[in-house]
């Protein structure tokens, strides 16, 4: 083969190799495959809209509200197998007031109220049946209570209670109240220690006053002997006696120490002899 020819030949190798590598891809495309290929949504659609209420709520069934307990419930009484009557103290506030009066079984029998004593308190302090203790007082309930009172706590003491609350109508006794003032003289102690003792004046019992509330004992008709109650002296002794209370309380103690008043003491009022036995 000549020169030339070989150079066509090779010029025509050279055009089909070029051909073929243009058409290789198209000829690649054609043939089929097994991936799929998602496809992306048209730049153009528009987004789905999105719900803006909210789905409906279930109805729920009415209830009835539950009952509201107005009343409150009584406290606890701590008066089982506690006799009526038996003091317990000031428990609580609302019952700081005075045993005026006791019986013989140590039970109270009438009270005095203070400031800021209730009715309810009062009960609970002598555990108290409340229409028995109405009734011995002879008032409706707690409206009746009043500071300065003298309550019947037991039936026994409602006369005693009675008394006081008149007594306290008249105020505080003096002598003023007296048409006279007795008085008892002392001499000095003779040889066998006795004090010769004598009364000017006589001796009335004017009536309960604020500081000498106690029973009186009388003999041959005249006021003789004076139970002390709480509260009581010696100057309430002698304002409601219409006797001087210096010369009494110097008669009791007969030469001794002096001597505070106690509930219970037993004060004598007069002389019942023409002396009496030294004590110092």
């Amino acid at each position: 083969m000549e020169r030339r020819e070989k150079v066509l030949v090779g010029i025509a190798v050279g055009a089909v190799v070029g051909l073929l590598a243009l058409a290789a891809p198209a000829i690649i495309g054609m043939i089929p495959t097994d991936e799929v290929v998602a496809e992306a949504p048209p730049s153009s659609a528009a987004p789905e809209p999105i719900a803006s209420t909210p789905p409906p709520r279930p109805t729920l069934e009415p209830t009835q509200p539950a009952p509201v307990e107005t009343t409150p419930a009584p406290p606890e009484s701590k008066c089982d197998g506690v006799p009526v009557g038996k003091d317990r103290g000031s428990i609580s506030p609302g019952a700081e007031g005075v045993v005026e009066r006791s019986n013989a079984k140590g039970l109270s029998t009438v009270y005095r109220v203070v400031s800021n004593d209730s009715y309810w308190a009062i009960i609970e302090r002598f555990c108290l049946d409340s229409d028995e203790f109405n009734a011995a007082n002879n008032f409706a309930g707690a409206d009746d209570i009043y500071e300065g009172d003298f309550l019947a706590i037991l039936p026994e003491g409602q006369s005693t209670a009675a008394a006081l609350n008149e007594a306290k109508k008249g105020g505080y006794r003096t002598h003023q109240d007296c048409d006279g003032i007795a008085r008892i003289s002392l001499g000095k102690p003779n040889a066998e220690g006795r004090i010769p003792v004598s009364t000017t004046g006589t001796v009335v019992d004017s009536g309960t006053g604020e500081y000498a509330e106690g029973p009186v004992e009388k003999v041959d008709g005249k006021p003789t002997y004076y139970t002390v109650q709480p509260g009581d002296t010696y100057r309430g002794i002698g304002d409601r006696f219409c006797i001087d209370a210096i010369t009494v309380q110097a008669f009791n103690e007969a030469g001794g120490p002096e001597r505070v008043l106690q509930p219970g003491d037993r004060v004598q009022l007069r002389p019942t002899s023409r002396t009496i036995e030294s004590k110092g």
